[in-house]
């Protein structure tokens, strides 16, 4: 492994692992009333106003540096976004048939969706 690879690999595993509301490892947001395109839609809707809301007010100095993570904010607020908007996290596993999934990147942040 390279060490530019390595130093990317870093931030998304931390984010992976703390990406999760400290929830399961492996789990998709999902609201059983959206298709997988609205999801998509909302889930970069999300982590563009938590990007705006980071930008516009940056950590103080005082804190920490994993308070400080621009990343970490950045996954908190896109979080709380999904959750106000009805989604909630769940396993893959507890998704019916029907249920289509996606992963990808928005943002620089990795996300994982399932939707009609």
């Amino acid at each position: 492994m390279t060490r530019k690879s390595a130093s990317f690999l870093f931030p998304v595993i931390v984010i992976l692992l703390a990406g999760g509301c400290g929830g399961p490892k492996y789990v998709v947001w999902y609201h059983p009333e959206k298709t997988l395109e609205q999801a998509e839609e909302d889930i970069a809707n999300c982590y563009f106003e938590a990007f705006l809301a980071r930008r516009q007010n940056p950590v103080p100095e005082e804190f920490d540096k994993v308070e400080k993570d621009p990343k970490a904010g950045i996954e908190s607020g896109a979080c709380e976004c999904m959750k106000q908007g009805g989604y909630r996290r769940i396993s893959p596993q507890k998704l019916e048939p029907a249920v289509r999934m996606k992963s990808g990147v928005v943002h620089t942040m990795p996300y994982s969706i399932a939707g009609k």
